[in-house]
């Protein structure tokens, strides 16, 4: 492979005049061979990492072993592939830097040099093709090429494929026109093809025909003795006696209880008879034990002997008149209603 050479001599130390050198810019094949010396020695690269930082019109870019330079045999010696890419067209300058020491924490730069990139003649916007160029060449080769085969495509739109943008017609019946539609199914022309009832048979069941059928009421298919009777328990509804709700559900269920009892969600809405022959204790619990909902409300009464206290679980704040939680007697009754999270509101009869 024919390369373009440069070859110079740099000194850490001192600053040594060199040939100056030109490149073009995008040319892939420049390589610099460079001599290190330290004050006129030549320098050790045993152990030393290289990389040259370059500036250009193009900014700022860096090369190191792993892209572009490689060590030689010579002592001292190294080479530089002049990569395209670190550089741009115009005045160039370069920093050879070395790193040494553990881990490369030393770091030693050389004395700078310079050098010129000169911007191509040959380029995208003013080269003209012609035998010269085999790589503009091969290039219009390949798009000769991709033209034929689209031409080749384009002629088989017309004859293979058909014409372009023609709306299907199911009532052309010429196979060869574009707009035919093959394997069409075939349409029934009778209410028997398709298995249906010709369209007087309706008319049959009709108010006027000869057997008219009549519609029976929704509404009677579910009353009582109807084909789908509902009660209004099925679908949870309040049942009517003269246009009033009948008393069974009108009232409350009533839960009767003959010992100490801590509140459960079953008894929301009840009336709870406390008939206790002895004094007895009816406990609110909290909220984390028992989730009673805001709002929920039930009915109490003393309906034995032993005298009967609301008390509130720990956690719960129950207020009435004057703090009272004691029922007045036999027979007293009160109502408890929770109107936030942990807090009942007792009224009634207590004392």
């Amino acid at each position: 492979m024919q390369t373009k050479d440069y070859s110079i001599v740099l000194d850490m130390m001192r600053t040594l005049p060199f040939r100056p050198f030109e490149v073009v810019e995008g040319d892939t094949g420049n390589v610099l061979h460079v001599t290190l010396l330290n004050n006129g020695d030549t320098m050790d690269l045993t152990g030393c990492r290289l990389c040259v930082v370059f500036a250009s019109s193009s900014g700022f870019s860096m090369q190191d072993e792993t892209s572009g330079i490689t060590k030689t045999a010579e002592p001292g010696a190294f080479d530089i592939l002049l990569l395209p890419t670190a550089y741009g067209a115009g005045n160039v300058s370069a920093d050879v830097q070395i790193y040494s020491g553990d881990g490369g924490s030393t770091l030693i730069t050389s004395t700078r040099f310079d050098f010129r990139c000169r911007k191509s003649l040959i380029s995208g916007e003013i080269i003209r093709a012609n035998a010269a160029y085999p790589p503009l060449v091969e290039a219009a080769r390949a798009a000769n090429e991709a033209a034929s085969a689209a031409l080749a495509a384009a002629e088989r739109i017309g004859n293979d494929i058909g014409e372009m943008n023609v709306q299907a017609d199911w009532s052309e019946t010429d196979a060869l026109s574009d707009a035919f539609i093959r394997n069409k199914p075939a349409i029934p022309s009778t209410p028997g093809a398709v298995g249906a009832a010709a369209a007087e048979h309706a008319s049959q069941h009709g108010p006027n025909g000869s057997d008219p059928v009549t519609p029976i009421a929704h509404a009677s298919r579910h009353a009582s003795g109807g084909a789908d009777a509902l009660s209004p328990a099925n679908i949870g509804a309040a049942s009517l006696s003269d246009g009033k709700v009948s008393p069974e559900q009108a009232s409350a269920a009533i839960l009767t209880y003959t010992a100490n009892r801590t509140l459960e969600l079953s008894d929301a809405g009840k009336l709870i008879l406390m008939n206790l022959s002895s004094a007895g204790t009816l406990t609110i619990p909290a909220n984390a034990s028992v989730a009673f909902p805001v709002g929920a409300e039930l009915e109490l009464c003393q309906y034995g002997a032993g005298a009967l206290t609301v008390a509130a679980a720990s956690g719960v704040t129950l207020v009435s008149l004057d703090s009272a939680a004691l029922f007045a007697g036999q027979y007293a009754c009160a109502a408890l209603k929770q109107i936030a999270a942990n807090i009942w509101l007792l009224a009634g009869g207590v004392a």
